[in-house]
């Protein structure tokens, strides 16, 4: 008969022949697996506390990361180009604004320049003769914008502001000097 220690003593020979039979690989990951448990329940403490400790320290961890590339930035040479360049472009952009207030300025006196040109051509009788005498050769410049101005495409207030805006002071010179 069978005794019953040596049921025991077989199955433990057993395992260990089926130990001895796994492969390396497969008993490396065992092992491994049973190395991070036992890690991982010793040292659960320490890592709850670097957690909270980087919680902590996040802030300042982020803020000398970013005087650190600010800092590089700053040095390299294509960012101080491109500061000097943002910075003329700020200068720019306010001489363009006062650029268009004057504009808007001398948009009102050209108005105020054409209407006082306007009632000046109503005194001359031979308005035509007169501008191309008194021009020259600027006459054949405006010579299409009169003809629409006879025409009645466009009105006298607006022939004026062409003749200003393409002859200039020559063309306000030969009315305002009669």
């Amino acid at each position: 008969m069978e005794n019953p220690g040596d049921k025991d003593s077989t199955q433990s020979n057993i395992t260990e022949t089926e130990e001895k039979k796994r492969d390396p690989i497969s008993q490396f990951f065992l092992d491994m697996k049973d190395d991070i448990e036992s890690f991982s329940e010793k040292s659960g403490d320490f890592f709850l506390n670097i957690k909270q400790d980087m919680k902590k320290d996040w802030e300042d961890i982020k803020t000398s990361w970013n005087d650190m590339k600010k800092s590089i930035k700053e040095k390299d040479p294509k960012y101080k180009r491109f500061k000097k360049l943002y910075s003329k472009l700020k200068k720019m952009e306010s001489e363009l604004t006062e650029i268009k207030e004057d504009t808007k300025e001398i948009k009102l006196d050209i108005s105020q320049v054409s209407f006082m040109i306007e009632h000046l051509m109503e005194n001359i009788s031979d308005i035509e003769g007169y501008m191309k005498k008194n021009l020259g050769s600027d006459w054949k410049i405006i010579k299409n914008s009169w003809q629409r101005c006879k025409e009645g495409e466009i009105s006298k207030g607006e022939f004026v502001k062409i003749g200003l805006s393409k002859i200039g002071k020559k063309f306000a010179g030969i009315f305002l000097r009669v």
